[in-house]
Order: C-alpha cells, then sequence, then structure tokens
C-alpha cells in the first residue's frame, strides 16, 4: 500500500500539485480511492494523512544520518553506507536506524519528491544532501500521529469479515504474498549492502598498501630520492612485483635496488 501511495503523490508532484510543500486534498483523494479499489479495503484520507506523517519523519532519519560523521550516501545504490564498527554502534544506540543503513532506500526518489522541501517537476535526481530539511523538522513525531498505514487498515479490514469472507480471503493472500515479496528484497539489499562494504574496504587496504610501499622505498640509504622515487613508480606498476619487494628484508630490498639501478651498465 506504501508503495502505490507514493507511486501516486510522486506523479502529483511532478504535476505541480504539491504548492508550498503540500499536497492538495485532491490529491490525498486519489491515492484513497486507488488503494480502496486494488485492495478492497475502506481507506480514508485520514489513513494516508497518516501515513505522510510517518514517511517525513522516516526522511528525517535519512537525512539526519546522512550528516553524521563515519556514513556515506551511494547515489547509484541509493544506500547509506558505513562500515562495520560504525553499523554496530549506531544500531546499538537506536535499533530503528537499523532499517536505514547498508540497505537499499526502497522508492528513494520518489520519497525525495513526496516528502522533501523541494517542488521538483523534472526527473528524480534529488541526493540527500539537497534536501532542504526546514520542514521536516517541523514534523509532529508524537505517538499518536505516527500511525501506520497497514495496520490502520488492517483493522478496517477485519471489521468487513462478516460481509464478506471471501474478500478477506483474498486480501490475507496478497498480503502473505506481499510479505513473502518484502523479505526477498530485504534479503537482496542486506546482501548488495554487504557487497559495497567489501569493496570500499578492499579499495581501502589497497591505498594502505602502496602508501607503506612508498614509505619503505624511500627511507632506503645509498641512493638518490629521484631514483628512488623512479623506484617506486615501477613497483607501483606492478603489484605482484610490489608486494614481493614488501616482503624482502632491508638487505634483500637494497640489493634489489642496486639490481633494478645498474642491470644494464
Amino acid at each position: 500500500m506504501e508503495n502505490l501511495l507514493l507511486e501516486i503523490l510522486a506523479d502529483e508532484a511532478l504535476q505541480g500539485n504539491k504548492p508550498s510543500n503540500i499536497f492538495k486534498p485532491s490529491s490525498y483523494r486519489k491515492v484513497v480511492e486507488a488503494i480502496n479499489e486494488k485492495f478492497g479495503v475502506d481507506c480514508s484520507q485520514k489513513h494516508v494523512e497518516n501515513r505522510f506523517r510517518t514517511l517525513k519523519g522516516n526522511w528525517n532519519t535519512i537525512t539526519e544520518l546522512c550528516q553524521k560523521s563515519g556514513f556515506g550516501w551511494d547515489d547509484d545504490l541509493k544506500m547509506i553506507t558505513c562500515d562495520r564498527n560504525v553499523y554496530d554502534e549506531a544500531v546499538a544506540s537506536r535499533p530503528s536506524h537499523e532499517k536505514f543503513l547498508n540497505k537499499k532506500i526502497e522508492m528513494y526518489d520518489e520519497l525525495a519528491l513526496v516528502v522533501g522541501k523541494d517542488m521538483a517537476t523534472g526527473s528524480f535526481s534529488k541526493g540527500v544532501t539537497d534536501i532542504d530539511r526546514k520542514g521536516v523538522n517541523d514534523v509532529d513525531m508524537s505517538a499518536s500521529n505516527i500511525i501506520d498505514l497497514d495496520n490502520d487498515l488492517e483493522e478496517v479490514s477485519l471489521k468487513k469479515q462478516a460481509d464478506s469472507s471471501t474478500q478477506t480471503r483474498s486480501h490475507r493472500k496478497r498480503s502473505h504474498a506481499n510479505m513473502l515479496d518484502d523479505t526477498i528484497f530485504k534479503d537482496l539489499s542486506s546482501q548488495m549492502g554487504k557487497i559495497a562494504s567489501a569493496i570500499q574496504e578492499a579499495s581501502l587496504h589497497r591505498t594502505n598498501f602502496f602508501s607503506n610501499l612508498y614509505e619503505e622505498v624511500m627511507k632506503i640509504e645509498g641512493f638518490e630520492e629521484s631514483m628512488l622515487a623512479s623506484a617506486f613508480d615501477h613497483l607501483n606498476e606492478n603489484e605482484v612485483l610490489a608486494r614481493s619487494f614488501m616482503l624482502k628484508s632491508d638487505k634483500l630490498r637494497k640489493q634489489w635496488l642496486d639490481n633494478f639501478f645498474y642491470r644494464n651498465d
């Protein structure tokens, strides 16, 4: 239901029906009609507005995390990234943040249009750092206002069981299918987050290795600085040779340099 809500409101925002960062009542009515038709429930405009407030709360969390030290943003994967230590510390402090870290944010572009400050009229190209956090911080986050749309509508649907048991069974089947889809998506997002972290760690490890290589080469005595720099450039182009050099003792390293510089003499 939330995906349908985002799809419709994102389209309404693109059509200019979000003046002054507030949707027109007609936009909410479109969502209500679409949900009732697709899911066979008694959704009201109040349900939609309550869910809209919850989405703004989620957006507030996303923007705050991206501005904290230790967190990054992958615009291709639409994912807040962080290493294992930062992740563990963040989740231990705020368990509710776990669902936003190293996992793709579902329908991020639509979410940016619907609850972001900008009234976009073009393609979905907004990044987290482009969002004006004024307006997001004005959201009332009290327990009475943060009402889960799916849960609220589920209660309404249960009241209709006496009138249509067939409709209820059909709704349960759809709900079960949606839960399976969500589980598969979360697993896939988790794997993508692990892959992104592994790539980032491998890149950092390689950078550190060549930084150490430079220090070890340049500190060897008996050679001019320009000669040592030339030897480093050669090793930098051949990682296998560079790693072999780093495993050698100081004596063997100097012998290798003698051979490198004077082998053609």
